[in-house]
């Protein structure tokens, strides 16, 4: 698989992920007015990274080297603090969820886009993702994605995460309302 297209997957799962770490660090559940409009930031690492990756599932008959309708992209991040310790960057979840692509640049359409549902686990609850991301000359472009509920301490939980992508690893930053 190009690396293009393993930028684009290890972003997009950055997305989920970075939203799930930075209310793991947020402390109690949203619904705590203590925590309305906190603002975290985490990085998000993807873990499909191999040789072998299966973070990019090309549609039947299409040239997998290149993005088309309806070609998939898998999420599977470990989700960290931003803080870099003397073994690296403390986990603190993962996240699991897919991207389907359902716009391609053909007539009339300037981006690709992508759709993503992903849920993001941490510690005592997990949160459900959704949004868009726009992809240009197949490399995610910086989103913002919503926070439609959650479980656990997450429970009615509701806000944003903005990500934003390196080439390493992607940068969350979760609002919570």
């Amino acid at each position: 698989m190009p690396n293009s297209v393993l930028l684009a997957v290890m972003a997009t799962a950055g997305l989920v992920l970075a939203a799930g770490a930075a209310i793991s660090s947020a402390g109690p559940a949203p619904a705590d007015a203590a925590q309305a409009g906190r603002t975290v930031k985490y990085y998000a690492f993807d873990i499909n990274n191999s040789s072998n990756d299966v973070g990019f599932v090309p549609v039947p008959g299409s040239n997998p080297k290149v993005f088309a309708q309806g070609d998939e992209l898998i999420i599977n991040d470990q989700l960290t603090t931003t803080r870099k310790t003397a073994h690296g960057y403390p986990i603190v979840g993962y996240d699991s969820g897919v991207c389907a692509l359902t716009r391609m640049p053909e007539s009339g359409a300037r981006q690709t886009l992508a759709n993503c549902v992903v849920t993001a686990v941490v510690r005592r609850g997990s949160l459900a993702i959704q949004g868009v991301v726009r992809f240009s000359k197949q490399q995610p472009e910086s989103a913002v994605l919503t926070v439609t509920g959650g479980s656990g301490r997450f429970d009615q939980a509701t806000g944003t995460v903005a990500v934003s992508f390196t080439k390493d690893f992607k940068i969350l930053t979760f609002k919570l309302r």
